[in-house]
């Protein structure tokens, strides 16, 4: 009867036509076939390979190793499985994965091995992000119903609770009592439908100290797209914040000092809009006092110019709607017609969990605003420790992004391993999986250097599109998030003295703060365009937005002053922008002129 076995010679040609590598070895460390494949992979010619002991080309690290898996073999053990480094020979080292077992009749090994070297790669990245997470941030896995499963020591730390405290628990434990219900009911809104939330918490620890995180929260999915668990990664503010309370605290006393009987105090009742001010409140503002009734919201905004009257109103409001205090610096027009600077502040009142009044000062500052703009420049620098929410949602983005090319690697890898793959395709899937961990290991380069703390402001020389190119890479995943495209156009070989570091976090910022103003607009993208202006690098940065009010212009540079909404954003961004700019004796400014949102940098060259 005929066979259907196939014969000895096509057992030969499957095996020398694989990408894998087939070979037999003897019990003396020698191999005794090898087939083509390892001449490919490891470059050096057959007669080479055969003609030396194998254990002259593995790890030293891993000879001892691999001796112990053959002998497991030879005693007995009917296949072995285990990984290896063999040297190239251009001198680097691969990660092979070996499948073998043992004939006693002939008495050779029969082994197959596998190059795993860019899997390894891929997986030793990913491991040194989750490392650094880990080590550096705050760290808290929920399950799907916000209860928590996961936290780290940095965690505990900041919280006073252990570890088998806080899992089993929910964030409730750390609340503060600060925030609203309706603060934590738009976050869950947030993350709940699949989206990324950030923005600053205000926690109580076990000892009952108040502190401030910088947070993201971030969905976690399983393969159907279903929301299985919730990751949060915070950075403590918690000194930025008290820091900048401190200062401002200090330039209250001072105002206070110079001006005893020129603050006035008031109060507006939300339901029935009346408003009670003190006896200065009424000299302030010049306002005749009325013994039958009381000034009503509506003449209080009045008592402001036409271009501040919406920056109060919007105060006001979202003061009613949202619990925010807010801090504000304006041009009031008094009664009598005359325009003199306040300060003017307000905080909102609960009762019940329902916010039913709104309180604060006023005062005049006309002949301190020459001096409060000296101190708010240095209000201004103490905000630098807001860098880590920039590299928290930098990390968040970063690790989502690293998700697409390790699903790729794994995806290829599967592939080639199929009985079925065909060889001609071999080289091209390799070349996929070679180029998906490139693209992670230039990610988390960037992110590394980025994430660096310097001791010690040095300034030294470099060239600008470098830095530029360095924000792009570390900002590309929001800008693909959020469908926003980037043109960079470089005509400038221009070098500046600068703490690179600080100029690329100016860099992010402005990138981030664009994809943020054009994220819900039709037409979404952003150019960045550098040039050389006689001794000065100019950089322009333009969105697809329509510009920026000039009513508030005055104020984007200061520290806390947003047009975000509540939980989007602390205010810090464009004023550590300018003390950093200040610094390197950089001016940055708005160009009005331009139909489309545009910021102008200038920067001295280095050396004229």
């Amino acid at each position: 009867m005929e066979s259907h076995y196939p014969s000895e010679d096509i057992y030969k040609k499957l095996v020398n036509g694989s990408f894998e590598m087939f070979c037999t070895a003897n019990q003396n460390g020698f191999f005794e076939y090898i087939n083509p494949s390892f001449t490919k992979v490891l470059g050096y010619p057959q007669e080479v390979l055969v003609s030396t002991s194998f254990y002259e080309f593995i790890h030293p690290e891993d000879i001892e190793k691999t001796k112990l898996e053959c002998q497991k073999l030879i005693d007995g053990n009917d296949t072995v499985k285990f990984e290896n480094r063999y040297r190239h020979i251009h001198g680097h080292y691969l990660t092979f994965s070996w499948s073998g077992s043992y004939d006693r009749d002939k008495q050779l090994i029969f082994a197959v091995a596998h190059d795993v070297t860019e899997i390894k790669k891929a997986q030793n990245i990913s491991l040194q992000i989750e490392k650094a997470l880990y080590k550096e941030t705050i760290l808290a896995k929920t399950d799907s119903n916000g209860v928590i499963i996961e936290v780290n020591d940095k965690f505990c730390q900041i919280s006073g609770y252990s570890k088998q405290e806080l899992i089993g628990k929910t964030h409730k434990l750390v609340n503060s009592g600060h925030h609203p219900k309706s603060f934590f009911k738009s976050m869950w809104q947030t993350i709940s439908s699949g989206n990324t939330w950030t923005g600053v918490i205000k926690n109580v620890s076990k000892s009952g100290q108040f502190y401030f995180v910088q947070s993201v929260l971030t969905p976690i999915f399983d393969a159907d797209g279903n929301i299985v668990n919730y990751l949060a990664i915070r950075q403590d503010i918690t000194d930025s914040i008290v820091n900048q309370a401190k200062l401002t605290k200090t330039l209250e006393i001072l105002n206070e000092t110079n001006s005893i009987a020129n603050v006035g105090g008031w109060e507006l009742d939300i339901e029935t809009g009346d408003l009670t001010w003190t006896e200065e409140t009424f000299k302030i503002l010049e306002v005749e006092q009325r013994v039958d009734s009381k000034p009503i919201l509506e003449e209080g905004i009045k008592l402001f110019t036409p271009e501040y009257i919406p920056v109060i109103e919007n105060a006001v409001n979202r003061a009613i709607q949202y619990g925010e205090s807010y801090s504000l610096e304006l041009q009031a027009l008094t009664a009598k017609g005359n325009v003199v600077w306040v300060y003017t502040n307000g905080k909102p009142n609960y009762k019940d969990g329902k916010i039913v009044s709104l309180s604060g000062t006023i005062q005049n500052i006309d002949l301190r605003k020459s001096a409060e703009i000296k101190y708010a420049k240095e209000r201004q620098k103490s905000a630098q420790n807001a860098k880590f929410a920039s590299l928290g949602e930098l990390s968040a983005s970063v690790a989502h992004e690293i998700n697409n090319p390790l699903g790729i690697i794994s995806g290829t890898a599967e592939l080639v391993a199929r009985p079925n793959f065909k060889l001609e395709k071999l080289a091209t899937k390799m070349d996929v999986i070679h180029k998906s961990a490139d693209r992670i290991s230039h990610i988390v380069k960037s992110l590394r250097k980025f994430s660096r703390t310097d001791e010690v402001n040095v300034k030294n020389a470099y060239s600008i599109s470098q830095i530029i190119e360095e924000a792009i890479t570390l900002t590309q995943p929001k800008l693909q998030r959020e469908l926003v495209e980037l043109n960079y156009t470089d005509s400038s070989n221009a070098m500046v003295l600068c703490n690179e570091i600080e100029i690329e976090q100016v860099m992010i910022n402005l990138i981030n703060n664009a994809i943020d103003a054009v994220q819900d607009l039709a037409d979404k993208w952003i150019k960045i365009i550098v040039q050389d202006i006689g001794s000065l690098v100019q950089l322009e940065i333009i969105d697809s937005g329509s510009g920026i009010p000039e009513s508030i212009q005055p104020r984007i540079f200061d520290p806390f002053y947003t047009t975000k909404n509540v939980g989007e954003g602390t205010g810090l961004g464009l004023s550590i922008i300018k003390g950093i700019l200040d610094d390197h004796q950089a001016n940055i400014s708005i160009n009005n002129d331009s139909t489309h949102t545009c910021f102008i940098i200038q920067f001295p060259k280095h050396g004229g």
